[in-house]
This record gives C-alpha cells, structure tokens and sequence, in this order.
C-alpha cells in the first residue's frame, strides 16, 4: 500500500497488548495518527506511547464515542480500526467471560464502525484461538 493509500486517522484496539504496542508503532511512523484504545487489563496505558482512550469494548456506547471523537480531547473523524482487543488465551479468565467478552467486543467493534461510517476494519486474532 502507497503512502498516500494509508488512512489519516486510525483506531488500534488492543493497544497496550504485544501485537497493538508493534501496531500502533508502525502506524505512527508511516506517519498515521492513530488513537490507540485498549481497557489495559493490568497493562499501563503510559506503555504506548501517543494518544490513548481507556474504552471497555464490551459497552456499545464507549466504542461508538471512540469511533466518532465523541470522547473529549479525542475528537477527529476515523478512517479506519484494527481490532486486536481480546482476552488472547484460555486460562486466563472463566471460558464463560472469554466468550462474553470477546464476542461482545467484536460485535461492538463492527457494529460502531458501521455506524460511524468507518469502511475499513482489519480484525486479527490469536494463535490460541484454535484452544
């Protein structure tokens, strides 16, 4: 993808994991603002390094405000999301709130960006999602 193809300003969900820390780096020095989400489950947001949004995927209301700069001082209209947010592996919560919280992530994530008008999502998941 040519530069001038790369989107102005995107969103990275996920944003303090392994994969959203590599992520938003290499957006940032492609030269895309991006605002980088994540609820930062025992990560420090202050890790990566630019804008961040404490955002729970899981609530439909804190994504759309992520996707459309309603959020205060995160304001500016978003060309794209890369959903990396989940709980990345079994064992690390009850298999009952990985499924609650990864589907419902997911679902938010389409569904604001959907209605935000955001036509570009990149949606990657884990190794571990084969158990």
């Amino acid at each position: 993808m040519s530069i001038s193809a790369l989107p102005r300003r995107v969103v990275v969900t996920g944003a303090t994991g392994k994969l959203g820390r590599a992520v938003v780096a290499h957006l940032r020095a492609a030269g895309v603002d991006v605002l980088a989400v994540d609820r930062a489950g025992g990560r420090d947001p202050r890790d990566v390094d630019g804008e961040f949004l404490l955002v729970d995927l899981t609530d439909y209301g804190q994504v759309v405000e992520a996707f459309t700069g309603g959020a205060d001082e995160h304001a500016g209209g978003v060309d794209a999301v890369v959903h990396l947010a989940a709980v990345p592996a079994p064992g690390l919560m009850s298999n009952a709130t990985t499924f609650a919280n990864n589907s419902a992530a997911t679902y938010n994530v389409f569904a604001a960006a959907r209605a935000a008008g955001i036509k570009r999502v990149v949606w990657a998941s884990s190794e571990t999602v084969l158990g």
